[in-house]
């Protein structure tokens, strides 16, 4: 039985050796086992194994043709998965995974893409003209790359005699799929395309450009390749000739310089003669194209408010102007409303401009129009205080009290007055007034009695009020006022007094006294009637 077994395995190593791939190679693929080397002393089988494995090492990645399986006869008589073991029962031969196959760069030297006149393999040449020279590359791959992109770079030789304009060129690719052969098919490639600018001064000849392509595939594993693609130059000089001086060439005659148009403000009308805060007011600002020569085209103006104390009261801030003829003018229009706490002064409403001559030349400018807003004064004088009553030859004193009511400051307040019969010692000062305060001033007058007929009785006088605002512009108020002038002798005389009680008692006695008097008549008569009865 044990010789059975033994001729059985030479059968089948002698099968081995005939064939030159293994069965061993299929169980090396499937199930790889790292680290195990082939014995020193192994058998003709684990030769095969190693030549196998060097076959995987080389690139190949499997094993090519057809891989065989172990006869069944063959596995019945080992009683196993058909693998040839040593006399120590372990199996033989190298089970040493295989290396991966690297990805592998080349032009596709088939295929005519766009801006080719021909492909690689019929002599394709990159284009020259208008002082460029267009290269087209097409990259094929043999894997896949990490983000199906790579990057290409260009080495356009030495700089003495490349006819190259030394520039930075390197760009990354994407993988596409472009049409090709005049769209007859497409096919997938990494399309580098590069425009390189040739110098004003070359020679004509085939100079060399190198593309340095770097790529990694999916494993992270790092590929590159060069690709040499040659550029002839035709359009250039002859190398072989000699140089030739040329003469210095006249200078062109220098062309009189040409000045942009300018657009300045001419004028500025507004609609109040006297702007005061709170108004609303339109300035019509006038722009003149000081050019002779040149129209002004498509232009822009914008009119910025000169503080927060104007409000735009137009839709915008900015008009459009068509054109404005050379030395002509145009007008345009702005509202704006004062605020009532604007200071008094003078303000700028600032112009932007932009514009175009008919060359189609942006120019821009700007410019400012002059705005005076006055502050309105609120002045409230009190009537003159002065005594109802006075006497001639008396000074007595007359006051005056003022209030400012504006939000401008008051300067210079003062009053006169004036009436016949009275001397005022002079001007009453008040002074400078604060907006919101209140201010008062007096003065000695002397009583001198009414001219022409008697100098006593009523007098009416007038008071002037003068004061002034910011800019020193006077302003006026009158007031008036009434007294009596009497005479220095009046307190003495004594006047009837007009006493109730007293009348009474008069009355009363001369009533008494008429009481007496009939009484006395009555008596009289009965008296005289008595002796005329005796008589009788």
């Amino acid at each position: 039985m044990k010789c059975r077994k033994k001729l059985l395995i030479m059968m089948l190593l002698l099968g081995l050796m005939a064939e030159p791939i293994p069965f061993y190679a299929k169980d090396i693929v499937d199930e790889p086992v790292q680290g195990q080397t082939a014995e020193a002393d192994g058998a003709s089988a684990e030769g095969s194994v190693e030549a196998d494995t060097e076959k995987s090492k080389s690139g190949a990645g499997e094993p090519t043709g057809d891989i065989g399986e172990p006869e069944n006869d063959a596995r019945d008589s080992t009683g196993d998965t058909g693998e040839p073991k040593n006399d120590g029962g372990e199996p033989a031969g190298d089970t040493r995974e295989p290396a991966q196959e690297l990805v592998r760069l080349m032009l596709d030297s088939e295929n005519r893409y766009s801006g080719m006149d021909k492909a690689y393999s019929q002599g394709y040449l990159p284009k020259v003209e208008n002082g460029c020279a267009y290269l087209v590359a097409p990259i094929l791959c043999s894997g896949k790359l990490k983000d199906n992109r790579l990057r290409v770079s260009l080495n356009l030789g030495a700089t003495e005699n490349t006819p190259f304009v030394f520039k930075n060129y390197e760009k990354d690719i994407k993988l596409r799929k472009v049409s090709v052969n005049d769209d007859s098919k497409k096919v997938e490639s990494f399309v580098a395309a590069f425009s390189l600018e040739l110098k004003a001064e070359r020679y004509n000849g085939s100079y060399p450009v190198v593309l340095n392509v770097k790529a990694e595939d999916k494993a992270g594993n790092a590929a590159e390749q060069e690709f040499t693609v040659y550029v002839t130059i035709t359009d250039g000089k002859n190398p072989n000739e000699e140089p030739v001086t040329e003469p210095p060439a006249a200078e062109p005659e220098a062309e009189p310089p040409v000045f942009a148009p300018k657009v300045l403000i001419q004028t500025c009308q507004f609609s109040e003669s006297e702007i005061l805060a709170g108004d609303e007011v339109t300035a019509d600002i006038t722009l003149v194209n000081t050019s002779q020569t040149e129209r002004v085209k498509n232009m822009t103006v914008t009119v910025n408010a000169p503080s927060e104390q104007f409000t735009l009261l137009s839709e915008s801030d900015t008009t459009y102007v068509d054109a404005i003829p050379a030395g002509g003018t145009c007008v345009i229009s702005c509202r704006y409303k004062v605020n009532a706490a604007a200071l008094q002064g003078q303000y700028d409403l600032e112009l932007s401009m932009d514009y175009a001559d008919t060359k189609g030349n942006n120019y821009s400018g700007s410019g400012k129009a002059k705005i005076s807003v006055k502050q309105p004064l609120c002045m409230q004088f009190d009537p003159l205080a002065i005594a109802s009553q006075v006497t001639v030859a008396d000074v007595v004193e007359a006051q005056v009290s003022a209030m400012n009511l504006g939000r401008g400051k008051v300067y210079h307040v003062r009053a006169v007055i004036e009436a016949d019969g009275l001397s005022p010692q002079g001007t009453i000062f008040i002074g400078d007034i604060e907006p919101g305060t209140q201010a008062a001033g007096s003065a000695q007058v002397t009583v001198s009695g009414l001219a022409g007929g008697s100098p006593y009785g009523e007098t009416e006088g007038t008071v002037t009020f003068y004061y002034e605002d910011e800019a020193g512009e006077e302003q006026t108020e009158t007031g008036t006022f009434r007294t009596t002038i009497q005479s220095p002798f009046s307190e003495n005389l004594q006047e009837p007094e007009d006493k109730e009680g007293q009348w009474w008692v008069i009355m009363a006695v001369i009533g008494g006294m008429l009481g007496i008097f009939a009484a006395l008549i009555i008596i009289r008569r009965v008296r005289q009637r008595k002796r005329y009865e005796m008589v009788e």
